[in-house]
């Protein structure tokens, strides 16, 4: 395991940082603490970390191996940290993630191939130029933290950088990006499963007119609802991405019809 490291314009300790202790055995002392603060971290295969408490700050984690890895309490405060924590080319593939919350870490160049991030609500995490394939489950990506979570982040910032992530292998059936999250400047899978609309208000209101004069009122009460559910769901976001058919929207057919009411409006 690589030693910290420091380099220019990565960050600094004003301290001398205390060592990476980490346990090769089965059995960990109860008072080992893995304490660090500004310092990068660069090539460490935390699959054979051992400890009992992380307290890593305002660090850089580069090109770290997290792959496979079953992440419970005990690696919170790896996201949790204020100053965030910054993981450029990191590999969580296979990872499974659920039982940790993303906070408001920063994640850049990393790769989440086949990850379990399912309940993850990544209110204040930042993601740039990252790479997600397979099922990601029950994920929501916000744009911006709200203004009460804004005000504890550390560095503060009204926006999350969300730029460049690579979703084309994705499964984003149950996956919400709101609060602002630009759709643009990401890599999204084929069209043909998924649906991408910009000027989402204007077209949820126009198609709202042509779907209340629809003869059947079992399907017209279904599609109305549906664009309830949309409004809520891609709350602040002038620009959307959803599957064509939701496995837990109304029929097949009633989707098919709304999408096709939305993608017809003129914006």
């Amino acid at each position: 395991m690589s030693q910290p490291d420091s380099e220019p314009n990565e960050p600094e300790s004003q301290d001398q940082p205390k060592p990476l202790e980490v346990v090769a055995g089965p059995d960990v002392a109860a008072d080992r603490v893995v304490a660090m603060t500004r310092a990068t971290i660069r090539s460490v295969d935390f699959r054979k970390a051992r400890f009992d408490v992380f307290a890593l700050v305002s660090c850089l984690f580069l090109a770290c191996d997290f792959r496979a890895i079953r992440f419970d309490k005990r690696w919170q405060p790896l996201f949790s940290a204020r100053p965030q924590n910054v993981f450029r080319d990191c590999h969580f593939d296979g990872a499974d993630l659920r039982r940790v919350k993303p906070d408001q870490a920063r994640f850049e160049r990393c790769t989440f191939d086949d990850a379990s991030l399912d309940g993850w609500r990544t209110e204040a995490a930042e993601f740039i130029g990252c790479r997600f394939a397979g099922a990601l489950g029950a994920v929501v990506f916000y744009g911006k933290p709200s203004p009460s979570l804004a005000r504890t982040l550390d560095p503060v910032r009204k926006r999350n950088d969300f730029a460049q992530n690579d979703f084309r292998d994705a499964d984003l059936d149950a996956v919400s990006f709101t609060a602002g999250v630009p759709i643009a400047p990401q890599r999204w899978p084929s069209p043909e499963r998924y649906v991408i609309l910009d000027h989402f208000p204007r077209r949820l209101a126009r198609a709202k007119e042509a779907i209340i004069r629809w003869d059947v009122q079992e399907e017209r009460i279904a599609a109305l609802e549906m664009l309830k559910a949309l409004s809520m769901r891609f709350r602040e976001q002038t620009e959307i991405i959803a599957s064509r058919v939701s496995a837990t929207g109304p029929a097949a057919r009633v989707q098919t019809r709304v999408w096709a009411e939305l993608e017809r409006t003129n914006s």
